[in-house]
């Protein structure tokens, strides 16, 4: 079967898409654990070895391979540039208000080495809030300066403004009407691609010393995922193509001129899963909780490094107790949160119902 039978199978959604991005907040909360007790020279030994390596530079690329494919789908379903943003906005910033504010005005006061008069008046309170519109900032006054990694509250806030980024490009996209050609998606795609090879050719850096992804390649990601849902009718699902892909990115991951290489094989990785039925326990069956496990992560690992003695500072203390803890989290988050204000899309829907289409209103049909 292709991937175009499967979803058209599940009423156009990929059975194991919300697992797979669990599983890789997941993924990402398990690489911090790693290394948060140790600081970043041991994050830089444990990227040094290739296997690592291995874990480490493909988790975020895969992230906006799924956000691109997604989206791409959301694009063409809405088909408004309007309704789009807002369904955006509604997925990804009431659970971002939530979580910035919660550090800011519980975590911080609770924690920071700093009398609260002190704490309120620092304008590195005031400028955390810039989180909220993507513009990454990781310090609060006072707080977490003495833990093995200093003065970081959330380091997983950076991916937003790439995220932000995408999302401007996809709605630019359909302005054009480009979002729903396949000619012209995958000619931008072998354009991105082409780009990105040569610049790795040229000595282009595409990870850092921590082999984690920069910005660059998170949007050329995101631009292939896009691409390749408007080829689902071509690509068939097979465990043989499956295995095939993996060989293809893990050589080409060893390799970084192979960049290209490891992407469309990555690519086709998160499709075949996202249209597999992934298992998961039944509590985690009721819910997205991906996007909350993301978000609250590491402020509660850098939480329990902060009173944990010395002698049980260790990454698999943080991973067994703080991944529940996270979970807990996500769940409230969900069902207190995000779920309530998604419930908002239908009534987005209904009004974009009765708004003549943007062709129409310009009189170009």
């Amino acid at each position: 079967m292709t991937a175009a039978d499967i979803l058209r199978v599940h009423n156009g959604n990929g059975p194991g898409f919300d697992a797979l991005r669990l599983l890789l907040a997941v993924w990402v909360f398990t690489l911090h654990a790693m290394f948060i007790c140790d600081g970043a020279e041991a994050a830089e030994a444990f990227a040094a070895d290739p296997i690592h390596k291995l874990l480490v530079k493909p988790v975020l690329p895969i992230f906006f391979i799924v956000s691109g494919y997604l989206v791409a789908g959301s694009a063409i379903r809405t088909r408004a540039v309007s309704t789009f943003l807002l369904f955006r906005i509604l997925r990804i910033a009431p659970a971002l208000i939530v979580e910035v504010t919660l550090c800011a005005l519980v975590l911080g006061p609770w924690l920071s080495e700093k009398g609260l008069s002190e704490y309120f008046s620092d304008p590195l309170f005031f400028r955390y809030f810039q989180n909220i519109l993507g513009n990454a900032q990781f310090s609060l006054p006072g707080l977490f300066l003495h833990n093995p990694v200093p003065d970081a509250v959330n380091l997983n806030l950076w991916t937003l403004k790439p995220e932000f980024f995408c999302y401007l490009f996809m709605a630019l996209m359909m302005a054009s009407t480009a979002a729903f050609s396949r000619k012209y998606c995958t000619l931008i795609a072998l354009l991105s691609l082409g780009l990105t090879g040569i610049y790795v050719l040229r000595g282009g850096q595409l990870y850092n010393f921590l082999a984690v992804a920069d910005w660059k390649i998170l949007i050329v990601s995101f631009v292939v995922g896009c691409c390749a849902f408007h080829w689902n009718d071509s690509l068939v699902m097979s465990p043989g193509n499956a295995v095939a892909a993996f060989a293809v990115a893990i050589g080409a991951l060893s390799y970084e001129p192979l960049v290209i290489f490891s992407l469309l094989a990555l690519t086709y990785l998160v499709i075949y899963l996202g249209t597999r039925k992934i298992y998961l326990p039944r509590i985690l069956q009721s819910g997205d909780y991906s996007y909350g496990v993301y978000l609250f992560g590491f402020p509660i690992q850098q939480t329990l490094v902060y009173f944990l003695p010395a002698e049980y500072q260790h990454g698999w203390v943080i991973l067994l107790f703080g991944l529940p803890l996270t979970v807990v989290f996500a769940m409230l988050s969900w069902k207190l949160v995000e779920k309530p204000a998604l419930r908002l899309k239908n009534l987005i829907r209904r009004d974009a119902a009765s708004v003549p289409p943007l062709r129409k209103i310009l009189k170009l049909e």
